[in-house]
């Protein structure tokens, strides 16, 4: 086991296979991060190398399963980021409202697996974001250098907007997910939905 890069550390594990996947089941103090003795749940896939021994797992904020592309989804639960992408609270005052995610670098990204677009081509995709520079995100699939699907300009302001944008239709079926940074500027970016 690693050692923890915040302190908090996560040694009671639990491992299960269900339906023919293996899962891994900790803990973490997302929503007390400055108390490590009150902690959340965590789950990510287990997966094996082929002489049996447990492949690392690289814990995430996505947790397990498969999500519904017409909910919101929260990208800031993610399965991978590049290294300059951040995640923070809405309301550091209210810690439970939610997480955001943070793009403010050229080509920063995050990614969200398994998203389920259902048995009809999606046609439209709704950003919850804000951006004081005002910025433009690009939305792809498979992965940081996969499809374009949409570019979307986030409007300059202090303020939450919703922006909906017409997308290039995206097959039906589970997809991962990326929204990047295109250009300069910064965007926080509270959830993702498509129509």
């Amino acid at each position: 086991m690693d050692e923890s890069p915040t302190g908090c550390w996560t040694n009671h594990h639990s491992i299960i296979q269900f339906k023919n996947q293996w899962y891994l089941f900790y803990h973490h103090n997302d929503y007390s991060p400055n108390f490590d003795k009150a902690r959340s749940i965590r789950a990510d896939s287990l997966f094996f190398n082929e002489d049996g021994t447990i492949k690392k797992v690289i814990p995430t904020l996505r947790g397990i399963g498969v999500t519904d592309a017409t909910t919101q989804i929260q990208m800031d639960r993610f399965s991978t980021k590049s290294e300059e992408a951040a995640i923070d609270f809405l309301d550091t005052l209210n810690k439970f409202q939610g997480w955001k995610t943070i793009l403010d670098k050229p080509g920063t990204w995050i990614q969200y697996n398994c998203v389920e677009f259902g048995k009809k081509a999606a046609k439209s995709v709704s950003i919850r974001a804000a951006s004081a520079t005002a910025a433009s995100l690009v939305i792809r699939t498979k992965d940081a250098s996969g499809p374009v699907i949409a570019e979307v300009n986030i409007p300059k302001g202090s303020n939450w907007h919703i922006v909906k944008k017409s997308i290039a239709a995206v097959q039906p079926g589970i997809k991962n997910l990326v929204v990047q940074l295109k250009g300069n500027g910064k965007v926080d970016v509270d959830w993702i939905s498509f129509q």
